[in-house]
């Protein structure tokens, strides 16, 4: 089976008029993607986005091992991240066809500890406000009077003390986007 962004890559990379305009790409790979997921029945469609999200990573050179589908503790595959200097380093991977709010951030940070994992990726359709999980401003300003040196720009940032990262589709998109975009610029110069 090709994976669907090497498919994507390869028809904008012959087309002059897509390879050059990052929007362009988005458009492209939002179109391919809901060609692909439209037409699967209801009870389909969590799975043929969760197979989406496996080729992303696959098309990224990032090693996933996938879980089995039952009695996986809400891990639907483990990352591993080889650090280099600092070695390997595993992350629990969940994808949801559905918009995440803080509940759901709960329910997986539980399956983690299950999993006897650390860190984790959530991958989305979308989320809602995540603000249980992003540092406010009364902890910002507790760490500054107590003379942690945070820059100018990281304070008006939000700064996430979550073990978990949540990656949208708007972000999976982005990234492709940016990859095709560069290769693009590598092969034409432009």
């Amino acid at each position: 089976m090709v994976n669907i962004f090497s498919e994507i890559e390869e028809k904008i990379l012959l087309d002059e008029t897509l390879a050059f305009n990052e929007n362009k790409i988005k458009e492209e790979i939002l179109q391919t993607i809901a060609r692909k997921v439209d037409p699967a029945m209801d009870k389909e469609k969590p799975f043929v986005f969760e197979q989406i999200i496996y080729e992303f990573f696959e098309y990224l050179d990032i090693n996933i091992i996938k879980t089995k589908k039952t009695r996986d503790f809400g891990i639907d595959g483990i990352i591993k991240l080889n650090l280099e200097l600092l070695g390997e380093m595993d992350l629990g991977l969940q994808i949801k066809y559905a918009i995440i709010d803080s509940n759901d951030i709960d329910i997986f940070l539980s399956s983690l500890k299950n999993s006897e994992l650390h860190f984790g990726v959530i991958v989305c359709k979308g989320s809602r406000k995540l603000e249980k999980y992003e540092l406010n401003t009364k902890i910002k300003a507790i760490l500054l009077s107590k003379g942690i040196n945070i820059k100018e720009r990281l304070i008006k940032e939000k700064i996430s003390i979550n073990p978990i990262f949540v990656l949208k589709m708007d972000d999976v998109i982005g990234i492709i986007a940016s990859q095709i975009r560069a290769i693009a610029r590598g092969i034409y110069k432009k």
